[in-house]
């Protein structure tokens, strides 16, 4: 009697255990059958050339076989899309926001346009995207600020146009922005102010205006702060390193900043390049900036300053290479050749 209830008890677990992994493989089939069918959509709003794609994407094999596709590990679902450079155009489908997995997106450097679907916010683990390099276009989507996950965000050199503006506070682990080389519009928001890990904020060569919000300096993360090439206007904080201790590039030239160049940017101890070239800069040039022994590159020119250039400067900046100061008043003690 015994033995037969051992015997069926044994039977019961065996019974559940082979229950289970059916039931674990058929959910796994089913959520493999989701990533395929984004990556179908994917793949029919894709224009390809050279054929690279509607070639090596085919359903006779696995997702994870297929090139620019990378799957996790565990899970085997779609972690990782690279598509850069590969001459590929078409638009993002929204049907790519059911890639629940998905940590990485990268299609910089194709030809990629019009808006982004309102179905990528559902990317949760995303902490990578770059769009550089293709022709997206309308505003920056207000959604962004749900991907909590992410890490780095760049749309350099697409069509973007429309006014900068969405709830960038809720990327708390972002750590880069690149925007260059594009068409947005409007004002800055102290929105980005709220993001403690970012290094990186490039917005360079766009069409924003007004003044740079005050609250960007106190991202202490941060270490390239670049505007070069907008419509930017008003002054710089007198304090303006308190706050960064780590900036090594500062990028605001061809804007329309006034006043005196602040003292205070001599407390930028590790500043390795300071462009504030064509702007309205008026004034002195404040002696701090000679003592800023890790300047490799100095753009100060067609300006309104005066004054001279000490002996120590050519001294003390002995990593400069580039020494620009065109259209400025301003004469040098000393003449040394900063370009060898």
């Amino acid at each position: 009697m015994q033995r037969t209830y051992f015997l069926f008890v044994g039977a019961l677990a065996l019974h559940f255990i082979a229950t289970s992994s059916v039931s674990i493989i058929v959910a796994n089939n089913q959520n493999n059958t989701v990533d395929l069918n984004a990556l179908l959509a994917f793949k029919a709003a894709i224009f390809d050339p050279q054929r690279t794609i509607q070639t090596n994407w085919s359903t006779s094999t696995s997702v994870c076989n297929w090139i620019g596709i990378t799957c996790n590990a565990r899970h085997h679902r779609v972690a990782a899309i690279d598509l850069s450079y590969m001459g590929i155009a078409g638009t993002i489908p929204p049907q790519l926001g059911n890639l629940s997995f998905l940590v990485r997106l990268n299609v910089m450097n194709n030809g990629f346009h019009g808006h982004l679907p309102a179905e990528l916010s559902r990317l949760r683990r995303l902490k990578y995207i770059n769009l550089e390099g293709n022709n997206f276009e309308g505003e920056l989507p207000s959604w962004l600020g749900a991907l909590t996950a992410l890490r780095y965000l760049s749309f350099r050199d697409n069509g973007f146009s429309g006014s900068l503006s969405g709830r960038l506070s809720n990327f708390t682990k972002l750590e880069t922005i690149r925007l260059g080389f594009n068409f947005f519009t409007g004002n800055l928001s102290e929105e980005f102010s709220a993001l403690p890990k970012l290094t990186v904020l490039e917005i360079q060569s766009n069409q924003l205006a007004g003044p740079l919000p005050w609250a960007l300096f106190n991202l202490s993360s941060l270490q390239i702060f670049a505007f070069a090439n907008n419509s930017l206007s008003g002054y710089l904080p007198a304090h303006i390193c308190n706050y960064l201790p780590q900036l090594k590039g500062l990028y605001l030239s061809w804007n329309y900043f006034e006043g005196e160049i602040p003292s205070g940017i001599g407390e930028c101890s590790g500043l390795q390049v300071l462009s504030l070239s064509y702007n309205i800069f008026r004034g002195y040039i404040p002696r701090e900036i000679w003592n800023l022994t890790t300047l490799t590159g100095l753009y100060l020119g067609d300006n309104d300053l005066t004054g001279e250039i000490p002996k120590k400067a050519f001294d003390n900046l002995y990593n400069l290479e580039i020494l620009a100061m065109e259209s400025a008043n301003v004469t040098a003690r000393c003449i040394r050749s900063v370009f060898t």
